[in-house]
């Protein structure tokens, strides 16, 4: 064995075997250490600096939500959608109403009146321009935090009380008088979707152990940045912005009326503690 990985491996003392890497270290580093939830195929895979390295086996995933997008968001690519290989996008909007001003090709002035807003700007009747909310999770005994994008059909709509779109579970969170990060929220992929499609429900409150690192990830940088638009340099962010079209040739489209669906049998999967949580991400 080489001295270096002795050094690392063998030779660590006591008071740092609990050290993370600190904000400087990351910085130097490139972030390559940031951790997000793809949802990919309907499989949730876990991905570290933009490679995969597990996915599970299992159609739900237990998480706790220790920050969030303060809105719906917005995003536009002008090419295929690549959700795994997609850079930066060519416009996107953080409160879901104006064209952020870092947008290196906004397609309007204002979302509601965007071209990319209409129905069957993109594929079939959807909208070019996708909806989406970015979470920042925490998975029961794992105290790193990881990106969970939330696409808009995951988003917006009605299910029953134990498969609810994200919206819906977080009033419902609401109404009885606790917030999200006082449960363990569960995931699951609705199986009737052909695409990537999750409902949520609460499987158990939190220990105070929990809790308690929680509010504290959801204070960190990491958590911060989960949340938020980073912005990666390719050919599409030096594209000049297309100027605003004319007002008189788009009408303005409210955003989608989610459609009811239709009721049906729901399966509950036995709640699984810890040790069987962590199985389904190893390797």
């Amino acid at each position: 064995m080489s001295t270096q990985l002795s050094l690392f491996q063998n030779d660590l003392p006591d008071f740092l075997k609990n050290a993370e890497p600190d904000a400087l270290t990351k910085a130097l580093a490139g972030n390559t250490s940031n951790k997000r939830i793809s949802i990919r195929g309907n499989v949730f895979r876990m991905v570290v600096g933009g490679e995969e390295v597990r996915k599970s086996d299992s159609r739900s995933l237990q998480f706790i939500v220790v920050n969030a997008s303060p809105h719906v968001a917005r995003q536009y690519y002008a090419g295929a959608y690549d959700p795994e290989n997609k850079g930066a996008a060519d416009c996107w909007s953080l409160d879901g109403k104006t064209p952020d001003t870092t947008a290196g090709n906004k397609q309007h002035t204002d979302c509601s009146g965007c071209p990319q807003n209409i129905k069957g700007s993109g594929q079939g009747d959807s909208r070019a321009c996708r909806y989406l909310r970015r979470l920042a999770v925490t998975m029961p005994g794992d105290p790193d935090v990881y990106q969970l994008v939330v696409p808009s059909q995951s988003i917006f709509g009605k299910g029953d009380k134990d498969s609810m779109p994200f919206d819906q579970y977080v009033k419902f969170v609401a109404s009885n008088r606790r917030s999200i990060n006082t449960v363990v929220t569960q995931a699951s992929f609705d199986t009737d979707s052909a695409t990537p499609k999750l409902f949520f429900d609460a499987v158990a409150h939190v220990t105070e152990a929990q809790y308690n690192a929680a509010v504290a990830a959801g204070a960190t940088d990491e958590a911060k940045r989960a949340i938020s638009y980073s912005v990666n340099a390719t050919a599409s962010d030096k594209k000049k912005a297309l100027p605003a079209p004319e007002a008189k040739a788009v009408e303005a489209e409210a955003a989608p009326e989610p459609k009811k669906r239709a009721s049906k049998e729901v399966k509950v999967e036995p709640k699984k503690d810890l040790q069987d949580i962590m199985k389904q991400w190893a390797e």
